[in-house]
């Protein structure tokens, strides 16, 4: 019986040991693997130049699914973004952009201050512009495009 006790002990340790968010790997954080290296690297760029102009910070996160504590891929995309901390404390000035091709989900998060340019409205609009795309699993020019026409309204 004690034996079974410790198995027991040992089985919860490990689930209550695991992260509820991936950790952040840079800019891009492709968990899902549909980018290629190039690709990254070029969204990254595209990233990092608009943040050293800006002080704005700017992430994009792929998931193959979400921790199954939640049942919302919304609630999900928030407390990860709030854990992320993209944008500076100060500032609140960050934008996350969130996408599962494998639940054909996505998400755009923005910081107060950020939300007061890149409104809900603006980030739906680039979400409904974005789906054409993914529907025909061109999921770099989508989000390539979504990352330059909000960086562009931002800076507007």
């Amino acid at each position: 019986m004690r034996k079974y006790f410790y198995l027991l002990l040992f089985v919860t340790s490990i689930n209550c040991g695991q992260n509820v968010f991936p950790e952040s790997v840079g800019v891009v954080n492709d968990f899902e693997g549909i980018f290629t290296e190039k690709q990254k690297e070029e969204l990254a760029k595209i990233i990092t130049d608009f943040e050293k102009k800006t002080s704005n910070e700017i992430a994009i996160i792929t998931l193959k699914e979400i921790h199954p504590t939640y049942d919302d891929f919304d609630k999900y995309c928030l407390d990860l973004s709030n854990y992320y901390g993209v944008g500076k404390k100060e500032n609140d000035n960050g934008l996350i952009i969130v996408f599962s091709a494998e639940l054909r989900k996505f998400r755009i998060n923005t910081g107060t201050q950020t939300e007061n340019i890149l409104t809900n409205e603006i980030c739906k609009e680039e979400v409904d512009k974005i789906i054409p795309e993914f529907k025909k699993g061109n999921y770099f020019e989508g989000i390539k495009n979504c990352l330059l026409n909000l960086i562009q309204k931002w800076k507007e």
